[in-house]
């Protein structure tokens, strides 16, 4: 049984690709007659066998596997008399074929006949057995006949589809309008100049942004973006003895830019800029209010040009530039008393000018945890200047939780009570903050 074995794994695994130097051919004989070259089927047992130990202890199974030749079968089932060896050894026909595939079913059954005459014992079942026990199936067992056309082959064809239930077509149109946002709560360390128009003192704060933008891009030539920002943060003031809490970022911001395509990146634009305060703001230990609501409120109309920046194979650096040769500013102030600290005359509330405005705004995502966002805004009527440099880096530790780093330089020599006093046009403020971020 043992010798049995041994030989049909020989002859299932080896599947040799036999060629002209496997076979030799033996003198004496008008018909060269090949026989097996038994060196170089052992050789070629031993390669399979150490390629089959070396896939079954490989992890990553990387070994490349050929798979048993189908026509030793017969060397894989259980010792069974078959009829094809024994029609062999009675045909008289000792010699092997040219034929790669009828060549190895010759040696085959030679040694089968060899199992057969040497170890009858062996042998417990027949090939009728098998076949009865549907084991072999016979619908392959003929050619099939591929002359004819399958679509010949078809009774009958039904391409219109059938459903139980009336169809009813519904025609969406395509949503062109984008809304994203921003928020997060802040605890900060803040540090203002001396001269900072809103007031404030460094400290440790709690602040609060909100960022909603919506915008419109029907895929063709218009454009609508609409970005609002609020920012408003509380200190405790130990120098203040009438209130607990000042407010110390206290800003709310809503810029609208319409724009049709002129070329690829290039836009005809309309900007609108409208930016104030929150919350009132008081001189230390006083009642008297610095700076509040729509005191003051300043407006922007820009028409001009605005260009779409996009650099870098991914676009991590995108952004809008928006010039307008010829822009309108007002400057509005709803309490009298502070008309005056604004660069409005008395008895007015209000201040008109004309002159040229840039608004530059930047977004860079340095990294997948690091985005610096940023807006340059400059206005000038040719008298003064106003020069605004926003800078947000905010840092990810996660989807909820980050730092962000403030940076504001500020540059006004608008303002009446700092006249004769360059030094003091230029303003800055900063702060560093950790807490909640969430994007939407």
């Amino acid at each position: 049984m043992t010798r049995f074995l041994l030989i049909a794994i020989i002859f299932s695994l080896s599947s040799v690709s036999y060629s002209q130097d496997t076979f030799v051919p033996v003198e004496g004989n008008d018909s060269a007659t090949l026989v097996v070259d038994s060196f170089s089927v052992y050789n070629e047992y031993v390669r399979r066998l150490d390629t089959l130990v070396a896939w079954r202890d490989s992890i990553k199974r990387e070994i490349r596997f050929e798979e048993p030749n189908p026509y030793y079968f017969q060397m894989l089932l259980s010792p069974t008399l078959y009829k094809s060896p024994i029609h062999q050894m009675m045909s008289g026909n000792p010699s092997a074929s040219r034929d790669m595939q009828l060549n190895r079913l010759h040696y085959m059954n030679i040694m089968l006949s060899s199992i057969y005459t040497d170890y009858p014992w062996l042998v417990t079942q027949t090939e009728d057995a098998v076949v009865q026990q549907g084991t072999f199936r016979d619908d392959v067992s003929h050619k099939l006949d591929g002359s004819g056309r399958l679509s010949e082959k078809v009774t009958s064809s039904n391409l219109v589809p059938t459903v139980d239930e009336k169809i009813e077509v519904v025609t969406r149109r395509p949503n062109f309008w984008k809304f994203s946002g921003n928020t997060s709560l802040q605890f900060t360390q803040n540090h203002f100049s001396e001269n900072w128009y809103q007031g404030g003192e460094n400290n440790y704060a709690g602040n609060t942004t909100i960022n909603l933008r919506l915008d419109f891009n029907n895929q063709k030539k218009i454009t609508w973006g609409n970005l609002l920002e609020f920012q408003l943060g509380f200190q405790t003031s130990e120098s203040d003895e009438r209130r607990v809490f000042r407010p110390t970022n206290n800003r709310i911001c809503f810029t609208t830019n319409f724009g049709f395509q002129a070329f690829k990146t290039l836009y005809y634009s309309a900007q609108v800029r409208i930016q104030t305060q929150v919350v009132p703001n008081y001189q230390p230990n006083t009642m008297n209010v610095t700076s509040d609501i729509f005191s003051p409120m300043d407006v922007t109309i820009a028409p001009g040009f605005r260009y779409n920046i996009a650099y870098g194979k991914k676009k991590r650096f995108t952004g809008t530039l928006n010039i307008a040769p010829l822009a309108y500013s007002i400057r509005y102030c709803d309490r009298d008393n502070l008309v005056r600290n604004f660069g409005i005359d008395e008895g007015h509330n209000s201040v008109h000018n004309f002159g040229p405005n840039v608004t530059l705004d930047t977004n860079w995502k340095i990294c997948n945890q690091i985005t610096w966002t940023s807006r340059v805004y400059w206005f000038s009527n040719l008298h003064y200047n106003k020069l605004e440099w926003t800078n947000t880096v905010n840092f990810s530790f996660n989807k909820y939780l980050s730092a962000q780093l403030y940076l504001y330089p500020r540059y006004d020599d608008s303002a009446v009570r700092f006249k004769n006093e360059n030094g003091k046009y230029f303003m800055f403020r900063e702060y560093l903050s950790m807490g909640l971020n969430y994007n939407f």
